[in-house]
């Protein structure tokens, strides 16, 4: 007679991270999409530079429109926001649209310098999940 046992040793470390993973995952996650548009995007977008002023421009730049990015948090992340009323004029909206045609061309796109830094939000989340399962995390 042939007889096979076979015995799980382990197991419960990787129930407990399962587990550890399932219940912070969600908070990690968002509160590094918001760590990225507070500290990454927002500063990012406040540092990028005017366009050159046109031949006898008589508009004087205040800097309001640089100096009013920021970001909150919200349901699944954050929200990168400009408080200016005006700001989609310069710099186009959240899709990219909405930019006046004596900008368009001249200024950038907001939308745009967020979409290039998606990359570096996609590798913040992904260490932050190696850190979730990693064993030994969050002890």
């Amino acid at each position: 007679m042939i007889h096979f046992e076979y015995h799980q040793k382990g197991h419960e470390r990787v129930v407990s991270t399962l587990r550890r993973v399932a219940t912070r995952g969600q908070k990690e996650m968002e509160d590094t999409t918001y760590l990225w548009a507070a500290q990454r995007m927002a500063t990012q977008l406040q540092a990028k530079p005017y366009p050159p002023e046109r031949p006898r421009q008589r508009y004087v730049r205040t800097g309001q429109l640089g100096r009013s990015w920021g970001a909150r948090r919200s349901p699944g992340g954050a929200t990168i926001f400009n408080n200016r009323p005006y700001a989609r004029y310069p710099v186009g909206d959240g899709k990219g649209k909405g930019q006046a045609w004596m900008h368009a061309g001249r200024w950038w796109l907001a939308a745009d310098v967020i979409r290039n830094e998606r990359p570096t939000l996609g590798s913040m989340l992904k260490n932050k999940l190696k850190s979730l399962f990693s064993l030994g995390a969050g002890r």
